[in-house]
């Protein structure tokens, strides 16, 4: 009996959309076909859908979350923040949904922060509305953006697909670092 293959293949590894996200999708709808590609994550051998991927992005902030030595960051966050965004104030309206992406850009930081808070049926105390990405003007938004985060399996992130120096790849084994290095575009078999 013959072993069932994949009816996908990788052809690429896209790296960073940014703000170039829809523009860029768009583009694979209009190369590929609407349904005839897909973006996913790489995991050592395996291929991971969007769901799984995500599970890993929260399991990494919530790791740092319950680290002892980052517990005064959360700390300092909940009493601080009224709540958290990432590309637009807009991003709160996502809640507790990382479907639901109507910046230009995709954020899941604050989504994943909201997540962790209720999982451990944390509230925000706060009057601030903080901006956590890694170019944040608040030291404690700036601290918990996922290039921050270190990656819950370092040893499976990518090498980078090239020479070039990458913005997120400051910080080596970082959250940032795989959900960039290790995304894949996948184009269905003929």
């Amino acid at each position: 009996m013959a072993t069932p293959t994949s009816e996908w293949e990788t052809i690429k590894r896209p790296g960073w959309f940014g703000e170039g996200r829809d523009n860029i999708l768009s583009g694979y709808d209009r190369q590929y076909g609407p349904s005839n590609w897909r973006i996913r994550h790489i995991l050592g051998p395996r291929i991971l859908d969007f769901n799984e991927s995500v599970q890993l992005y929260e399991l990494s902030y919530e790791l740092d979350f319950n680290h002892p030595d980052r517990r005064y960051i959360w700390n300092n966050l909940i009493t601080r923040a009224k709540d958290v965004w990432t590309e637009q104030l807009t991003d709160i309206n996502s809640g507790m949904d990382y479907s639901i992406q109507k910046a230009p850009a995709a954020h899941y930081e604050d989504i994943a922060i909201r997540r962790i808070m209720d999982k451990y049926g944390k509230k925000f105390k706060g009057e601030e509305l903080i901006r956590v990405r890694a170019d944040s003007e608040d030291l404690v938004g700036k601290v918990l953006s996922s290039i921050h985060i270190p990656f819950i399996y370092p040893d499976y992130i990518e090498s980078p697909p090239d020479d070039k120096i990458y913005w997120w790849n400051r910080h080596k084994g970082s959250l940032e670092c795989f959900w960039h290095f290790n995304k894949v575009l996948q184009v269905k078999k003929e």
